[in-house]
């Protein structure tokens, strides 16, 4: 006679349990907005819900689950929650002059780090972290590149032609997991910027999260490491020589989305080294804002008398 495992039923949630867990869903997220389902996932462990194992992803299954329902229906706002995978490719269109000086004045920007020594960028390892990351980079003004795992040589390249038509030594701040994967990513970031740049780019490369400090803390969730990865022996090198167990890591995503945008900016405000020129062009920018204001409102009254036409006799 042969014999099946039966299926295991686990019970379903109460309404009332459901409404909790939204309730708590809605606070991680209002605190830590915007962040991705992942980060929301990684702050409710050990509270909310038990870290998936293995091949599992029923408990990050459920977050992604229910903060879909909330934001469909109105629970939730839809800007809390990020998804950097959806990029646009279109040149700028606008209904009429009016709309394009409305959108002009509105977005105008001064590159405030032409004043600056040095030209600032920031990779990350993941759309996820790109999303948390955004505010932070457009604030100060400097490009954001997410590598989505291992970049391509020709993301790299395209990267480097671009610094070097404008000489100006590079700091490049990076944020990804401390992993086999997340740490092979900039190692061949900066091989390839260093062997492309042939010499001419002055590279500093700076890692924001994880780092081993973060490890170290033992103030973030683990996860085991997958020693089949082809990157596993030099992590495993790397993880030693930092005092760290090489069967252990870090997402970045494990780290509360507030302190990543804190740590960012504060890495990016440590690198203006001409403040006085900074703020003149602060200055010049926001006066310069108010000019096309100005343009936009003198514009849009004369197409107002215009489509009005003479007045009657």
């Amino acid at each position: 006679m042969g014999y099946s495992a039966s299926p295991i039923k686990r019970p379903r949630r109460t309404k009332a349990q459901i409404e909790e867990l939204r309730a708590a869903l809605y606070a991680i997220a209002e605190g830590a907005q915007p962040c991705s389902a992942r980060h929301i996932y990684y702050l409710g462990i050990g509270r909310l819900w038990d870290k998936d194992t293995g091949r599992s992803r029923r408990n990050y299954s459920v977050v992604v689950r229910e903060l879909g329902y909330m934001r469909e229906h109105g629970l939730m706002p839809w800007d809390w929650i990020t998804d950097g995978t959806r990029t646009v490719r279109l040149d700028d269109q606008y209904d009429s002059v009016e709309d394009a000086l409305a959108h002009t004045a509105q977005s105008f920007r001064r590159n405030l780090w032409a004043s600056q020594r040095r030209r600032v960028e920031v990779w990350c390892e993941s759309d996820s972290a790109a999303g948390v990351l955004l505010p932070i980079t457009t604030a100060w003004g400097v490009g954001l590149y997410s590598c989505r795992g291992q970049s391509s040589k020709t993301y790299v390249r395209e990267a480097v032609d671009d610094y070097l038509r404008q000489p100006k030594p590079l700091t490049t701040c990076f944020v990804g997991d401390w992993d086999p994967s997340g740490r092979s990513v900039p190692r061949s970031v900066i091989e390839r910027m260093e062997r492309y740049g042939n010499g001419r780019l002055d590279l500093d490369f700076q890692q924001i999260a994880v780092t081993a400090a973060d490890v170290r803390s033992g103030q973030f969730t683990t996860h085991y490491v997958n020693t089949a990865d082809v990157n596993f022996k030099r992590y495993e090198q790397e993880c030693r020589a930092e005092g760290l167990d090489p069967m252990s890591a870090v997402e970045v995503e494990a780290l509360d989305p507030g302190l990543l945008r804190g740590r960012l900016s504060d890495a990016i405000e440590a690198l203006i080294d001409d403040v006085a020129s900074w703020n003149t062009l602060a200055r010049a920018e926001q006066a310069e804002r108010e000019l096309l204001d100005t343009l936009h409102t003198r514009v849009s009254e004369a197409l107002r008398r215009e489509s009005e036409g003479p007045p009657a006799p």
